[in-house]
């Protein structure tokens, strides 16, 4: 795993409106969180995918799903697989898959979400 550094102050104000608390916290340590693995062939580290995404990927994988779903939640990050898990306003989280299309239950908060990995 590995972070981005912290959002400044601008962006702070912005995610405080459009993020709900648990995880505007974590993005207030961390502007996203990285899944990482060491590249076999060149042994340098190599991002994976994002266990979290930053504040503006949340913000632009949220309009797409929001613009062509219509559902309520926010997109916070993608599952490696071309997925991407949302949460709800109630604090579950689901898993959106593309080979169904379609979302599915995943955990009861991101508490839970994070005890899955």
């Amino acid at each position: 795993m590995s972070t981005a550094r912290s959002f400044d102050k601008k962006q702070c104000d912005k995610a405080r409106k459009f993020l709900p608390d648990e995880l505007f916290e974590l993005l207030k340590i961390s502007n996203g969180i990285n899944e990482v693995m060491i590249n076999p062939n060149t042994k340098k580290v190599e991002v994976i995918d994002r266990i979290i995404y930053s504040l503006a990927e949340m913000k632009t994988q949220t309009d797409c799903y929001l613009g062509e779903y219509g559902n309520e939640g926010i997109v916070f990050a993608g599952n490696g697989a071309g997925g991407f898990f949302i949460l709800k306003p109630d604090g579950r989280v689901f898993l959106y898959e593309y080979n169904d299309l379609g979302e599915e239950y995943y955990a009861n908060s991101l508490r839970e979400y994070f005890n899955n990995f």
